[in-house]
Order: C-alpha cells, then sequence, then structure tokens
C-alpha cells in the first residue's frame, strides 16, 4: 500500500462516508437536494470547529514566536553569510527551543481543508442524485451554473461568489498577520477557483457555504478579539 492510497484509506474515505451519511439523513427527512447541502456544510463546520480553534491557537503561537525572534534574525541574516549564516541560525534556534519546520504552523488551518475537500469533491461531483435538481437560481445541482455566455464561455457565477466571499474573510482573518500568511490565503482563494469553475453547482455551492460559514466565524472572532484588546491593565500604584 502506498501512502497516498494509506492516506485515503485512513483519512478521505471516512470523510467521505461521513458525509454521505449526513446528506442521505439530511435528505431523508427534509427531501430537497439543495437545502440537504446547506444542512451537510453546516453539520460538517459545527464539527470541526475544534479542530480550526486549537489551529487558530497554533498559528498564533507560532506568529508570536515568530514576531519575537524576527529582529535577531534579521541581524544575523545581515552579518553574516554562508555557512556562518547557517550555523549562527542553528545555534540561535537551538538557544530559543525552535526549529525551522515549526514554521508549518503557520500552514496549519489550510492543510486541514485539504482532506474536507478532496471527501467532498469525491462525494458531490459524481454525486447522481443531483443530476437535474434546481435549487433557487441553479437550474442543475450536477452540472456547472453556466449562469449566462459570453460567446461560448460560460459564466459561472457560483465560484465567483465564491471566490470573493474567501477573499473577503482572508482580509479579516489575516488582518496584522505576516505577508506570507496572507499570500497563502489568497493563493488558497485562487486555487479553489480555478479547481472548481467548471464543477457541478452542487459541490461549488457546499463549498461556498463553507466559506460564508469561515467569514461568519473570522468576524465573531474579530468582534471579540477587538474587547479584549480594548481591556488595558490598571497602571501600578
Amino acid at each position: 500500500m502506498t501512502f497516498l492510497s494509506a492516506l485515503y484509506t485512513l483519512i478521505i474515505a471516512p470523510l467521505e462516508l461521513l458525509f454521505e451519511i449526513i446528506f442521505t439523513i439530511a435528505n431523508k427527512i427534509i427531501g430537497n437536494e439543495g437545502i440537504s447541502i446547506i444542512f451537510l456544510s453546516l453539520a460538517v463546520n459545527f464539527l470541526v470547529l475544534p479542530l480550526y480553534k486549537r489551529a487558530d491557537e497554533l498559528q498564533a503561537e507560532e506568529r508570536d514566536i515568530q514576531a519575537r525572534m524576527a529582529s535577531r534574525i534579521k541581524h544575523i541574516k545581515q552579518t553574516f553569510k554562508g555557512d556562518e549564516r547557517f550555523f549562527m541560525l542553528q545555534e540561535y534556534y537551538r538557544i530559543n527551543h525552535y526549529k525551522p519546520i515549526y514554521a508549518l504552523k503557520s500552514s496549519v488551518s489550510l492543510l486541514l481543508q485539504v482532506p474536507f475537500f478532496i471527501a467532498a469533491y469525491n462525494l458531490l461531483s459524481g454525486m447522481q442524485s443531483l443530476q437535474g435538481m434546481s435549487f433557487g437560481f441553479i437550474t442543475d445541482l450536477g452540472k456547472e451554473d453556466a449562469t449566462f455566455m459570453i460567446g461560448s464561455f460560460p459564466v459561472n457565477i457560483l465560484p465567483i461568489l465564491m471566490t470573493l466571499i474567501n477573499v473577503v474573510s482572508g482580509i479579516i482573518y489575516t488582518k496584522g498577520h505576516p505577508v506570507k500568511e496572507k499570500v497563502q490565503v489568497y493563493g488558497l482563494a485562487a486555487v479553489f477557483l480555478v479547481l472548481l469553475y467548471n464543477s457541478p453547482s452542487g459541490l461549488v455551492f457546499y463549498w461556498l457555504l463553507n466559506n460564508v460559514f469561515s467569514l461568519g466565524k473570522n468576524i465573531i472572532g474579530r468582534l471579540i478579539k477587538k474587547p479584549v484588546d480594548s481591556i488595558k491593565p490598571a497602571p501600578a500604584k
């Protein structure tokens, strides 16, 4: 068994099965595929909320560490070159009990999205029950929305709207964060736009709802953080 197949068996396949169970139960109760997709998105997002909360904490810890070491690292890079710079940096990391691989913590929340995206893609992109089913302005959940055409080119509103929401959410989430994190967030938004532009509307609608949920989470997080940040300790007497 290869690493990728083991990864699929251990992580993706169980997630895909969970998604299918949630969608099937919701659809049997509600009897509407579009609303069932909404229910699936809400259920999955609430289930993974603790994971994203912990990921945000790890990223915050990494940002604090990077900010604390930034001036010294900059000084080392400006002062030394070649092997001397390398060994000086390694020694500085050792003194601070830090390893460069810890920088991956800043990408934890992005990495978390990958298995959930693959599971949703596998399930919703080929789901027969979505074929020919309409929901709101979406005429067929099993095909790209093709809201209107420019010549022979279909303009799909759902992936464009999904990307706009993703960008707004990223602006709120990365406010005050390093440029590297902003590039990751906006780059991922562009990747999802390319990957999902011609995908079935049901899949894009699901991911759009995830982005709406993320936007709401980021807004609430900012509103909670602002009052806390405004509390100043009383001056010592």
